[in-house]
């Protein structure tokens, strides 16, 4: 039997529709189609009637007007059941009883984060405020269930249909926030942190001695295990490095220090790697710039990738900050506070910028678990953390969706409170294994 092409009716075919029924059907499920407002050509072709006009015996989905709305207003969704799935924009009528296409918009688009909101002390959307959350379906990828609870639908009712399989994947990524605790910090710096420990209002005096003297290893210089334990299992791996100027928030060393570009270079060349935008670029375009410059001139190309210090995502500011420099690939797309899945996916989409009313060249790659989530924000023992990550991995897995977590070379030293985590890793990469 020949698959044949799904037709989507719609009486205006608006960018937001397209966007949506791109993620949906190209993305996610692989079905072809062709969006129409001509209802003549439909014919006997599988469709989807995504209008409130009257029909029969068709496949309809209803829509709540928010696909052909523009600009920005409050559509106050309200979270329901069907069965164990969660879902908003719920109707009465329809092959599908809630506008599927809606609240997928809803959720890709983060239409959420551009309403008023209450921000945390660094201005960032927390996980604990977001719709996902307080419906409890955070740790649900949605918009990959909702796309396969509609294509079982269609396929049930045009068998000629097929739906693509898609293949679970893994990536680990490193941020290095500060590889060295003690080097490469400048002389005034270290002398400056030796008095304080002297003084007994700084970091371990004599740890500092030693390591500024090369008679023991800089406690963050994790490294070497790092790379090992990569190896070893076989993971796909990303770091990123930042590059900017020393701050309040911002500590790796001086963009020129050779050790430092050492390993930016090894590991680039190694793993592949991406930039870490300083927390005092957020909201300055220049400084991002000159922050990419710096990385090129490290690496000898250009960044393609970036995940913003301290999760710093402000919609859409940070992704026309990341156009104007070049970057056409975002990894922040998840929160600080909470796991889960921030945009109801499990796998790369491309962002729509609700501001400009158009689908971008952006590719957004959403990650699910940060090493600092579950011990600073969660407070978990590394058993607790070790049952989480699995459940954000059968999560992933169950829709072949790309499961991302977040590390850090200062949390795999086991120090500083982070005694017994280098077991989660290590854990992590075992079962994340496809």
């Amino acid at each position: 039997m020949a698959t044949k092409k799904l037709r989507i009716y719609a009486p205006d075919i608006t960018p937001r529709i397209e966007y949506t029924t791109g993620v949906i059907f190209d993305i996610i499920l692989g079905i072809s189609y062709e969006l129409t407002t001509d209802r003549r050509k439909i014919g006997t072709s599988p469709a989807i009637i995504y209008s409130d006009e009257k029909v029969k015996d068709q496949f309809v989905i209803r829509p709540c007007g928010l696909l052909s709305a523009s600009g920005i207003n409050d559509p106050q969704p309200e979270v329901s059941y069907i069965d164990d799935m969660p879902v908003f924009f719920a109707g009465s009528e329809g092959s599908i009883p809630f506008d599927l296409f809606a609240a997928a918009f809803y959720m890709l688009s983060r239409y959420e984060e551009y309403l008023p909101f209450s921000p945390d002390a660094h201005g960032r959307f927390q996980g604990s405020a977001s719709l996902a959350y307080r419906g409890g379906f955070l740790r649900m990828p949605v918009v990959e269930l909702w796309s396969r609870y509609l294509a079982g639908k269609l396929v049930k009712r045009y068998p000629v249909l097929t739906i693509r399989h898609n293949e679970y994947e893994s990536l680990v990524t490193i941020d290095v926030d500060q590889p060295f605790a003690y080097r490469s910090r400048g002389l005034l710096r270290s002398v400056g942190g030796l008095m304080k420990g002297l003084a007994g209002t700084g970091a371990r005096p004599a740890e500092r001695i030693r390591t500024m003297t090369g008679t023991r290893e800089d406690p963050y210089d994790s490294f070497d295990y790092i790379e090992d334990q990569l190896k070893a299992s076989g993971s796909k791996v990303l770091f990123f490095f930042p590059t900017g100027d020393q701050g309040e928030y911002d500590h790796s060393p001086p963009y020129r220090d050779h050790a430092y570009g050492e390993i930016i270079r090894k590991y680039d060349h190694l793993f592949g790697s991406g930039l870490h935008p300083s927390y005092r670029s957020a909201g300055r375009p220049k400084v991002l710039r000159m922050e990419t410059e710096r990385y090129r001139t490290i690496t000898g190309h250009p960044p393609d990738k970036a995940r913003q210090h301290w999760l710093l995502l402000r919609m859409p500011e940070t992704y026309h900050d990341y156009a104007e420099a070049g970057i056409k690939y975002d990894y922040t797309m998840g929160f600080n506070d909470e796991p889960g899945f921030r945009a109801g996916m499990a796998r790369p989409f491309p962002f729509y910028d609700l501001s400009r009313e158009r689908t971008t060249g952006l590719t957004v790659v959403p990650f699910q678990v940060m090493d600092g989530t579950l011990r600073q924000y969660m407070h978990l023992t590394p058993d607790a953390a070790i049952s989480v990550i699995k459940e954000m991995i059968t999560a992933t897995r169950m829709v072949g969706g790309l499961f991302v977590s977040i590390w850090h070379n200062t949390s795999l030293n086991e120090g500083n409170g982070w005694e017994g985590w280098r077991r989660v890793f290590e854990e992590l990469l075992s079962m994340q294994r496809a």
